[in-house]
């Protein structure tokens, strides 16, 4: 039977009823110590070095919603969805969402609305970037998760772009470079440059010299993320201008358009906003921006008017996943 619309908004209001919990096992790695198998909650407890009666508490709870299956002991096992929350999967992104930091941004949405204002900044008094660089544990969490939230991508991208005819590929703001890996280790051809900010690249430096893809790559580091380098045949914006309003887009496409030599082209890989009531995870991610930043998630039709506008030619795209789209722009 269809849940009643009041029964509906009951479930979004107490919502957090489940997504604490989730954070809390995220934090305590409960699903990396079940990697292995069931285990009883005396020994998870001990593990984890939590009360065990607490514990057995908040799992069976997520239990009840299909995380994680409580047997006889009372013992816990890992299920589908309790998989996901292991630290190579998506552990780092439920720790980020749900960190003090994050959360007493998201308290501030209502003074956002009202003022116009970042979120973050009013609860933080810095932009995010720049309070993330004084605070290294924080930016920690940010980076790790946007690592795993681009990783669901990779294989994507390399779906939907032929790099067989490239030579070098530019990442720029690419981050811990999880994504030029991708793209290098699957084709040895290529050279890789990221740009990024010191603190990303630094961790890059460290993720990519361990690969098997390391001596293919050349790190570059950059304060200033508009600008770009020159050189590149291919060069890669991975949910990059979702984080910028319209005149910080124009800037950062500007300028790559400026130092890309002819015949190369720009991989802009966003989610994009559908139209109507459709339910689009980008409306979602848009709230995320509007909290963390002056940045936006856009239409389609919005991202092909930033290319044009900036000076870009031909524009393709092509659908991935989860609503997100790869749009190819040539050199004019």
């Amino acid at each position: 039977m269809q849940p009643s619309p009041s029964d509906q908004m009951m479930q979004y209001i107490l919502a957090k009823w489940i997504s604490k919990p989730i954070y809390v096992a995220a934090a305590l790695g409960i699903a990396d110590h079940l990697a292995d198998g069931a285990l009883p909650v005396d020994e998870l407890a001990e593990r984890c070095r939590v009360h065990p009666p607490s514990l057995y508490r908040v799992l069976r709870a997520l239990a009840a919603v299909g995380i994680f299956s409580e047997g006889d002991g009372p013992s816990f096992e890992l299920t589908p969805l309790a998989e996901c929350l292991r630290r190579d999967r998506l552990g780092p992104i439920a720790l980020m969402f749900h960190s003090r930091w994050h959360d007493r941004a998201w308290d501030h949405l209502l003074p956002a609305l009202r003022s116009g204002k970042p979120a973050f900044e009013i609860a933080h008094g810095l932009p995010a970037y720049d309070w993330l660089r004084r605070h290294p544990a924080a930016a920690e969490e940010f980076h790790s998760a946007n690592a795993v939230k681009a990783g669901r991508f990779h294989q994507a991208v390399l779906a939907a772009y032929d790099f067989s005819g490239s030579t070098l590929v530019a990442d720029i703001g690419g981050g811990q470079g999880a994504l030029m890996l991708e793209i290098l280790s699957a084709h040895p051809h290529l050279e890789g440059l990221l740009l990024d900010l010191p603190e990303a690249v630094g961790k890059a430096e460290e993720y990519v010299s361990a690969s098997d893809a390391g001596r293919r790559r050349r790190g570059l580091r950059q304060r200033n993320l508009p600008r770009a380098p020159g050189s590149g045949d291919v060069y890669v914006l991975a949910n990059v201008l979702h984080n910028w309003d319209d005149d910080r887009c124009r800037l950062v496409l500007s300028n790559c358009r400026k130092a890309m030599p002819p015949g190369s082209n720009l991989l802009v890989i966003e989610a994009l906003v559908s139209p109507g009531n459709s339910f689009s995870i980008a409306k979602l991610l848009d709230i995320e921006a509007m909290v963390m930043g002056a940045g936006c998630e856009r239409t389609e039709t919005e991202y092909r008017n930033l290319l044009t506008e900036s000076g870009f030619g031909e524009i393709k795209t092509s659908a991935m996943m989860d609503g997100s789209a790869l749009l190819v722009a040539s050199r004019a």
